[in-house]
């Protein structure tokens, strides 16, 4: 967490007030893309086959399938936070960050960082695991070969689309503590 700490306070130093406000434009039209558009649609729908993703008694493939839910949580929660944040940011003229209905501080934003941070860990973890799921499934009768192939795939678009949820979400946080620290509006 320290290291997170740091790494946001030398990229605080580097950047202007102005260089933030025009990355937070950037991003804010990045998030209108379709591209953004349809992966969060996407997630949205592998939120729902999560929960009818079944254990299929292989270690392998149920504990990608269980770093898949878990990882998805932690970016439908973020996001969640994130869009609240997103409505209420205002930049008041004179470089300073306002947040007008909740009192976020730079503590709420590294602790979502950290959050960030340990779900792109497990995406990677899962990603590794992935291969020997997918081993395993295909060793598998077909009675047992149908569920564990569900959550395999299930496993698999959940990572990849994970993983660049999170990048997103990482640059939007990231731009955040940088423009409360480049504010002086801690």
């Amino acid at each position: 967490m320290l290291t997170l700490v740091t790494a946001f306070s030398v990229n605080a130093q580097q950047k202007t007030v102005a260089e933030l406000k025009a990355e937070r434009e950037q991003i804010a039209a990045e998030l209108k893309s379709k591209d953004v558009v349809k992966r969060q649609k996407n997630i949205d729908k592998l939120n729902e086959k999560a929960a009818k993703v079944t254990k299929t008694g292989l270690g392998s493939i149920d504990g990608v399938a269980d770093v898949s839910k878990s990882v998805l949580t932690t970016l439908t929660s973020a996001n969640e936070l994130l869009k609240q944040y997103r409505t209420d940011i205002t930049d008041n003229g004179n470089g300073e960050v306002e947040i007008a209905k909740y009192s976020a501080n730079l503590d709420d934003y590294v602790k979502l960082a950290a959050n960030l941070v340990q779900a792109g860990l497990d995406a990677a973890n899962g990603v590794q695991q992935l291969k020997g799921a997918k081993e395993d499934a295909q060793k598998l009768n077909p009675m047992q070969a149908k569920p564990a192939l569900t959550s395999v795939s299930f496993s698999t678009d959940a990572l990849r689309t994970s993983g660049e949820e999170i990048a997103l979400q990482t640059r939007i946080v990231t731009n955040l503590i940088e423009s409360i620290k480049a504010s002086k509006n801690l």
